[in-house]
């Protein structure tokens, strides 16, 4: 105990005296000056009171009104909403003008209308929320690399249950609160100022608590494999107007040991706390999921096709290739289907699907060729995250056998 909490400290102590921190949300130009993530130490209500001071600055009238457990919000980094800039306005370069990523650095791959883009980790470590457009789609990419977990949000169809005629005045975009559950990132939206859980795929907090974020397929993998994916991909350019040294990681060596930086509700040691784990949450109201190892796809690629309370899924992945997707098997029509997978020759590197019926799927989830060419796939609400993320996030999560 006294050696993982002594190098906590020291990780803290560290992170200090390389990174100070700002209030300044614009771009930064001062060679000297960075701005720091998650800095603050864990809050400690040691008296059990909900402080008025300690409380979390609800924007949208409703203070102290949270579908988590108001002690264990925690305050993140200095400076409250947009304490870490999210980038706004991003921009691209083409995929073979890209000399700052090599082949086996992490990025977020997005695939929509045809149109790819991916968005390198490393920025990510230092903005965690890039807000984008795809032709008349509004898209934000969150990234927590406390928890390792990412995903992509469509904000229309997000905000449709609630005011689908004037999107404009519900949800703008997205940026940081300030503020972390289980070491998990809390959005909030600049059109109501409501608090968002990333893990939990929903508002928790504000006038658009209870709405559930309405995901789109983000892929994590390797800058290599993504190039095999979509060699015409653009990928977000370093050049983001901050002054940021995106070949550092901000937290030291936080992916290789068991600290953390803020306190857990629940501590599940079945497996190493940084241990990544692909996840299907099969229901956003009860939070419930279930998490698949990458070593299940260690012998070339694998579909598992699954049920997780209730919820029929296929969750393929291929361990060597860096990559892993999760979809429903329940066609719209009721047709359950199961899939096995095909390397040679795939459509989309590094395989396609192929279900009982004989229709072939690519890996966006696109019947491209068999009885249901044409038909899509519902994509199932999945991400990576850190083990301890999961246990904690949803207490007693089975991990597939």
């Amino acid at each position: 105990m006294y050696n993982k909490q002594f190098n906590l400290f020291v990780l803290l102590i560290c992170t200090i005296l390389i990174f100070a921190c700002s209030k300044d949300n614009s771009p930064n130009t001062s060679e000297s000056s960075q701005s720091s993530p998650r800095l603050d130490p864990p809050g400690d209500d040691k008296d059990g009171d909900d402080d008025e001071t300690d409380a979390p600055d609800d924007t949208s009238g409703f203070k102290g009104t949270w579908d988590i457990s108001f002690g264990d919000v925690v305050l993140g980094c200095f400076g409250g909403q947009d304490c870490i800039p999210s980038i706004q306005n991003p921009r691209f370069v083409s995929s073979d003008a890209v000399s700052y990523l090599s082949d086996d650095d992490y990025v977020f791959g997005l695939s929509i209308n045809g149109e790819a883009r991916a968005y390198p980790e490393k920025i990510l470590d230092w903005h965690e929320v890039v807000n984008d457009v795809f032709g008349n789609q509004s898209i934000t990419v969150s990234y927590c690399p406390l928890t390792g977990s990412a995903v992509a949000l469509d904000l229309h169809k997000t905000a449709e249950p609630v005011n689908s005629s004037n999107f404009e005045s519900v949800l703008l975009e997205f940026g940081i609160s300030g503020f972390l559950h289980n070491n998990n990132l809390i959005q909030f939206d600049r059109g109501t100022g409501s608090n968002w859980s990333q893990m939990y795929l929903r508002c928790v907090n504000g006038l658009m608590r209870g709405t559930k974020m309405v995901t789109v397929p983000l892929i994590h993998t390797t800058w290599g494999t993504w190039k095999k994916m979509f060699p015409q991909s653009i990928v977000l350019s370093d050049d983001t107007g901050f002054n940021r040294n995106y070949d550092n990681f901000p937290y030291g060596n936080y992916k290789e040991v068991e600290d953390l930086l803020f306190r857990l509700t629940v501590d599940d040691h079945r497996l190493f706390f940084k241990e990544k784990l692909h996840g299907v949450v099969s229901s956003f109201s009860n939070m419930t999921a279930k998490t698949y190892r990458y070593d299940l796809f260690a012998d070339g690629a694998r579909a598992i096709n699954d049920n997780v309370d209730g919820l029929d899924v296929v969750v393929a992945g291929m361990k060597d290739a860096d990559f892993y997707i999760a979809y429903s098997r329940r066609l719209q029509d009721g047709t359950k289907l199961r899939f096995s997978l095909k390397t040679d020759l795939p459509s989309i590197f590094p395989f396609d699907l192929v279900d009982n019926e004989g229709t072939t799927w690519n890996i966006l989830g696109e019947a491209i060729e068999g009885p249901r060419t044409g038909q899509k796939l519902e994509f199932a609400d999945s991400y990576n995250a850190y083990w301890f993320a999961w246990g904690s996030f949803f207490p007693g999560v089975p991990i597939f056998q």
